[in-house]
Formats: C-alpha cells, structure tokens, sequence
C-alpha cells in the first residue's frame, strides 16, 4: 500500500453541496455535520478525468470503478476548517410589474470556509507498474477542479485544489501517453 495523497482545498467564495431538501425556510440547505462529503469529491473528480482532461475510459474505470469493479481507492470527507455559513436569496424579477414574480423567490444555505482538505487512500491492490499512473491521473483530476457543489455555472464554490505531491514533467509525461485524441 502506497502512502495516501493529501489535497488542501482554497476557497475563493462560498460553496453548498445541497441535501437535495429543504430546512427551515430554506429551498435548499447543505449538511452541517459532513458539507462536502466524499462521495461528491470522487465524483467531481471522475467528471475532470473525463473531460477536460480526456482520458479514456477504461484508464477512468480503473482508478475511479466502473461498473464490474470497484475503485482501489478510498475518498475522506472534506475536514473543512473555519467559515461561515450565510443564506443567499435569489429571485426573478417581473418585467410587466417590476416586482418578484409569483413563485420565483428561492433561498438557500451556504458555506464560506477558511479551507478543507482531503485525502485518498488505497484500499484495494494496485498492479505496482500502475501505481504512478493511478496517482497522477487522481492528482491531475484534483488539480483541474475549479468549481464545486450546486450552483457552480452561477458564481458558487469557486476552489483551488492543491495536493500535497508536486506536478512535475514526469507525471505529465505519464498522463500525456495515455489521453485520449481530441
């Protein structure tokens, strides 16, 4: 088993991972206990190892599971660190009377932590020649995220990924030989 990769999260604006209901007078309302939970991280950073960075799928399956087989790797829950937790209200106006227009007011929860970190574990065997390969591919994947949660086409959860591995020429080098054609 390898040693675990580490990933510090900055947050440049607050972030909701929704709980898919409603809480005191919220539309939508994040989970207090575990906001960013690891089932959303490997996610997200499955869809960055698709596209942008156009990796094939069976490589894609291999690190992160497919359907025949489970991921060798085990994601933590993001610990988040300090913040703020605020409601934001949005609403659309209606250009006939210039007032909010019935039924168009939404409210939600939101978090604007100080920072968060992650980390993936192995859990399962790795072919050892494959390795490397399946950490530069989670490390790449981590890097190109830039916006998580709900909301993030519409100014929420805007981050920096950081893991605790440089990126250097030899890990690109890897990743290169192995992306798909555009």
């Amino acid at each position: 088993m390898v040693a675990p990769v580490r990933f510090q999260i900055h947050f440049h604006g607050p972030f909701r991972v929704a709980t898919g209901s409603a809480a005191d007078g919220l539309n939508a309302s994040y989970d207090e206990e575990n906001p960013l939970p690891a089932s959303s991280l490997k996610g997200l950073m499955r869809a960055h190892a698709v596209r942008p960075l156009r990796l094939p799928e069976p490589l894609v399956g291999e690190v992160f599971g497919d359907r025949w087989n489970r991921t060798p790797w085990s994601w933590t829950d993001a610990e988040i660190t300090g913040g703020v937790g605020r409601i934001r209200t949005q609403s659309r106006i209606d250009p006939r009377t210039h007032t909010v227009a019935d039924g168009a007011m939404f409210t939600s929860g939101e978090l604007w932590p100080a920072g968060a970190s992650f980390a993936i574990v192995q859990r399962d065997a790795v072919d050892p020649d494959r390795i490397e390969l399946h950490q530069a591919v989670l490390i790449a994947a981590a890097r190109a995220i830039t916006a998580l949660g709900s909301d993030r086409r519409r100014g929420l959860g805007w981050v920096s990924v950081v893991p605790d591995r440089p990126w250097d020429d030899h890990l690109h080098a890897l990743l290169t030989t192995h992306r798909s054609p555009r």
